[in-house]
């Protein structure tokens, strides 16, 4: 079977996300082989060796792609570094997962599209909320028709910077797939410090005919990620990540999806991020274009700076403290 196509991968990066989404997903695989990873420490290595079956680690990124015999490269690392990493696996010929954003400015996310356009390799990022079921549930409803109104909003607790850019995007992200490309945008920002926003806001116009509102509230209470689109006499409310109702004629279906681990919910799962690297490692082993290829996560980034311009944030990515 394809799926069970022997796989050699390897992890720039073993950060959070990495112990949550990629190496459990990946460690799940059993045609799968963690040839290798670079960390940030000793201490990191340590602690990946001993939870993950990884054969090695390597001292850099250059020593693992030139020592691992990869198939695939993980680029987990802050997204300052994205590009080299990713530059640098494209020009070894690999398929390359990519965590979002695609890179910290929009220049160097196209110099990226540009070079996967000529590499024999796959470039996806990680654009997760795009598998996870709620939101394939969601979309499945308005396949053959957009949604006329969409409402997508992603709070959180805290204003760390450039919060709207790295979290943000996912709703954005959606917001594209569900509707198209924008054709105008207008935009709103509480912000003392504009390095710092604390909440951006923005109502987008798509080539669809859809309109769409989206907040990212870093002044919220709780985390908070809710989707509503409404469109051909049906409302379709996503309350992420496990629990998506489909309303018509007054009738609302509810579908909750709540895989587990081990006795506890697994947002591994609801959030997309395994499905993402499953997603991934299909598209290595049969040569499809992934869904979130480069030129799906520039677009997103290009209609997040947007978003930034058109409420006087800044779109660069320069580092601050508060």
């Amino acid at each position: 079977m394809t799926e069970q196509v022997p796989l050699r991968v390897g992890l720039v990066g073993a950060g959070v996300i990495a112990r949550l989404a990629q190496l459990p997903a990946l460690s799940a695989d059993p045609a799968v082989t963690i040839a290798g990873v670079v960390t940030a420490s000793a201490a990191e290595s340590d602690e990946v060796i001993s939870r993950w079956p990884v054969e090695r680690v390597y001292r850099s990124a250059e020593d693992l792609i030139d020592g691992a015999h990869l198939d695939a490269l993980f680029v987990l690392t802050p997204k300052h570094l994205h590009a080299p990493f990713v530059r640098l696996g494209l020009d070894a010929g690999l398929d390359i997962f990519c965590e979002k954003p695609l890179a910290s400015t929009l220049e160097d996310a196209r110099s990226l599209v540009e070079a996967a356009d000529t590499a024999p390799g796959h470039l996806m990022v990680g654009l997760n909320r795009r598998y996870a079921p709620v939101y394939q549930q969601a979309r499945a409803v308005f396949a053959d028709r957009p949604p006329e109104f969409v409402v997508g909003q992603k709070n959180r607790v805290g204003t760390e910077y450039r919060a709207t850019l790295e979290n943000g995007i996912h709703m954005i992200d959606l917001l594209r797939w569900f509707c198209g490309e924008p054709v105008a945008v207008t935009a709103a920002a509480c912000a003392p410090d504009v390095y710092r926003e604390s909440g951006t806001a923005a109502l987008i116009r798509f080539d669809s005919g859809s309109t769409a509102l989206f907040l990212a509230a870093r002044c919220a209470g709780e985390w908070d990620e809710r989707f509503e689109a409404y469109g051909q006499a049906t409302t379709v409310r996503v309350v992420a990540p496990d629990e998506v109702a489909v309303i018509r004629d007054g009738v609302s279906a509810v579908h909750h999806q709540r895989p587990t681990a081990q006795g506890w919910a697994d947002v591994t799962e609801t959030a997309g991020f395994a499905p993402a690297v499953r997603h991934f490692l299909h598209c290595v082993r049969t040569r499809e274009r992934p869904g979130t290829d480069a030129l799906e996560a520039y677009r997103s980034q290009e209609l997040m700076e947007r978003v930034l311009a058109a409420a006087g944030l800044p779109t660069d990515d320069e580092q601050r403290t508060a």
